[in-house]
């Protein structure tokens, strides 16, 4: 799936409905409404997507607002708050999209709403725009883990977005209620709070669908390497020399002077002219104290192995921790070995496993994609030959004997 063929299908669902809505509701200024249709699909599907996994857009803003502290320390304070309430803002941006699609949709409430899509593209596109300009945000998170955009493309898509937008408030008197006598209000007032509700169940438990590379089934291993046809990354090198005869500094671009002996090196500037493609799984490994790599050990283990995630020992859950350690302690008994694997400091987790009489070995992996993998601190992985036999938030687990029930392979 990319951009295009997702306009495609917005677009197409857009004119089916402003169609039924004609010979149906007997709508007219069909061009005005097929671009209302078509927000509000788009707002929809994006809110829900994001819905599957408000956690995932957390983190996602939680990025933004570590940049904007660097790049705006003077507000540090605002930004080091936001980013403690990131979920709350990811709940509140969530819930609005979707809000918003099925207000535009069902024509209610058109002026206030046209209002707040405003603001709300405004914002969205000054975060792409950052992106795109800064480089320090690679991805956006507009459609959660289903679709991946690049910067430019994000801030391109925000910015037609805007256009259509701007177009529906000029022409707002040519959008109605498709529904009276209240009926859209409730229709209105139900939806967005199922949605509510849904996007709830998704923090507190694994988001219900996976859109991330470390999905049940996944072998690891092979997540870890690129494809055969993998796209590389291509770079522009500009050698930077001065003359020793003249004092001249000249740039000589993917090469250098063929007098050498008569220049002085200054600098170099690499630029990416050409994004390569990444492995799904990045930056996974699971180490030792030491810093040694222990993955491919880890990866050859025909037994069911259990990994206790923990990607941050600072926002982990007691009441969890209680949860996974009945549940590994029983593992343990059946001769099952039992790690945890964290992305804060060994030696705290350590501390930690003592205070809460814990005693497994733990080893240390980057707490991104320990966080792309569980939605969950802590979480419970489960991995057989390096393949992902199952993975479950606390708040899932119940019994030993429940989760082996589970266990896909």
């Amino acid at each position: 799936m990319d951009l295009i063929t997702l306009i495609g299908i917005f677009s197409v669902s857009a004119l089916i409905l402003t169609l039924l809505e004609k010979f149906v509701f007997k709508v007219s200024n069909l061009p005005i409404n097929f671009i209302r249709n078509m927000i509000g699909i788009w707002f929809i599907f994006s809110g829900i997507v994001k819905a599957i996994d408000p956690i995932g857009t957390a983190i996602k803003m939680e990025e933004y607002f570590e940049v904007f502290e660097k790049s705006a320390p003077a507000l540090t304070f605002l930004w080091k708050a936001m980013a403690e309430q990131a979920i709350a803002v990811s709940m509140f941006m969530i819930i609005l999209e979707i809000y918003l699609g099925i207000a535009l949709l069902l024509g209610i409430w058109k002026n206030i709403t046209l209002w707040l899509l405003i603001l709300l593209i405004g914002f969205f596109t000054f975060l792409t725009g950052f992106s795109a300009k800064t480089g320090k945000v690679t991805d956006c998170g507009c459609f959660g883990d289903f679709l991946k955009l690049a910067p430019i493309q994000s801030f391109y898509k925000d910015v037609f977005l805007s256009c259509l937008i701007i177009i529906l408030m000029i022409s707002q008197k040519s959008i109605r209620e498709i529904f009276k006598n209240k009926i859209g209000a409730a229709l209105l007032i139900i939806l967005t709070l199922s949605a509510t509700g849904f996007a709830y169940r998704n923090i507190y438990f694994e988001p219900i669908k996976d859109f991330r590379p470390y999905l049940v089934g996944t072998s690891i291993p092979d997540c870890l390497k690129l494809p055969p046809n993998a796209k590389p990354y291509k770079y522009e090198n500009t050698f930077i020399y001065k003359s020793k005869k003249t004092g001249e500094v000249k740039e000589f671009k993917n090469t250098w002077p063929e007098d050498y002996q008569n220049w002085d090196f200054v600098d170099r500037k690499d630029v990416m002219i050409q994004k390569g493609d990444d492995p799904k799984c990045k930056d996974f490994a699971i180490k030792d104290a030491n810093g040694s790599d222990n993955s491919a050990a880890f990866f050859e283990e025909p037994e069911y192995l259990y990994f206790i995630i923990v990607p941050e020992l600072n926002k982990t859950s007691i009441e969890g921790f209680k949860k996974i350690k009945a549940i590994t302690e029983a593992a343990e008994k059946d001769n099952k070995y039992v790690f945890v694997l964290t992305g804060s400091l060994i030696s705290d987790v350590v501390n930690f496993e003592k205070q809460n009489g814990l005693h497994f070995e733990v080893y240390n992996a980057d707490a991104t994609p320990l966080k792309t993998i569980m939605r969950s601190n802590p979480g419970l992985l489960i991995l057989k030959k390096g393949v992902i036999a199952g993975k479950f938030h606390f708040n899932e687990l119940t019994t030993y004997e429940a989760v082996k029930k589970k266990i896909t392979i």
